[in-house]
């Protein structure tokens, strides 16, 4: 059995090697001119820190979660993002008429989000392979799931704000309303996404989560909204009336945990011959 000190290395080394390669990039994403380039190699230095810290812990990366695991997490994790996007798409359309535009084609919307998801698929899963294919399972081998789901959710937040503080990924609000809301809004997924990884076992239900928040929020139902002087308060990773959705989701799953299968490492099995 492997010990709590183990761990706590190989967490440490993750968290080095991600920061370390992801600034590398993010400076190239500021000061060079292919900036999208720089974000999809950012998006892939989680995936690359994991992969080389468990060949170097563990010599395998099979506890990633590679198997799909059952369907109902998989349609339940895609489907909560395209649920808090309505709900704040919804809300905000409905205080504020003539904020979605006309002339909606369904087929081409349908067609939007069978592309949009394999490509979100493809950006979402270098992340997802680190955080939740890697951190998550490793530190719930130490701790709660509430510290997992918050300290997790931290770090993956305070990974963003390079992109959030030089305006790669700010909506144009102003830094002291887009990092608080947007920390809030990660944390709030953190939850999320951690109680899918460690109730399936699988990588694959926050993969299919990420890609779906990515992609309705961005490219489904933000095109779709008159971009008024206080939408981009409203709506989106840095938008109120989203945050307040995933935060309510979160909480529900909060109060879920109790159904989680306990990884914890008791003191007798740390202490047992390996």
């Amino acid at each position: 059995m492997e010990s709590v000190g183990k761990i706590k290395k190989a967490i440490i080394t993750f968290l080095i090697l991600n920061f370390g390669l992801s600034s590398v990039f993010y400076y190239l994403m500021v000061t060079g001119e292919n900036s999208q380039f720089y974000v999809y190699l950012v998006m892939w230095c989680p995936a690359i820190a994991a992969i080389i810290t468990s060949l170097i812990f563990y010599r395998s990366i099979r506890e990633f979660g590679w198997r799909p695991g059952k369907v109902k997490y998989l349609i339940g994790a895609y489907s909560i993002p395209l649920i808090y996007a309505l709900i704040s798409f919804g809300v905000f359309w409905i205080l504020n008429p003539g904020t979605l535009k006309g002339g909606i084609d369904p087929i081409g919307v349908l067609m939007a989000v069978i592309s949009g998801t394999l490509t979100c698929v493809l950006t979402a899963l270098g992340e997802e392979i680190g955080w939740r294919g890697f951190l998550v399972p490793q530190m719930a081998k130490i701790t709660s799931f509430t510290k997992v789901a918050l300290i997790t959710g931290i770090i993956w937040a305070g990974w963003h704000y390079p992109g959030i503080i030089f305006g790669i990924y700010n909506a144009d609000t102003p830094l002291w309303y887009a990092l608080p809301v947007f920390t809030a809004a990660i944390i709030g997924m953190s939850f999320l996404l951690a109680w899918f990884r460690l109730k399936s076992g699988s990588l694959w239900p926050p993969v299919l989560f990420h890609a779906s928040s990515n992609l309705f929020l961005q490219f489904i139902f933000d095109p779709l909204t008159m971009q008024t002087g206080i939408t981009k308060y409203y709506l989106g990773e840095t938008g109120v009336f989203t945050v307040v959705a995933i935060l309510v989701f979160a909480f529900i799953f909060w109060t879920w945990r109790d159904k989680l299968p306990d990884t914890l490492i008791k003191k007798d099995q740390e202490n047992s011959p390996s």
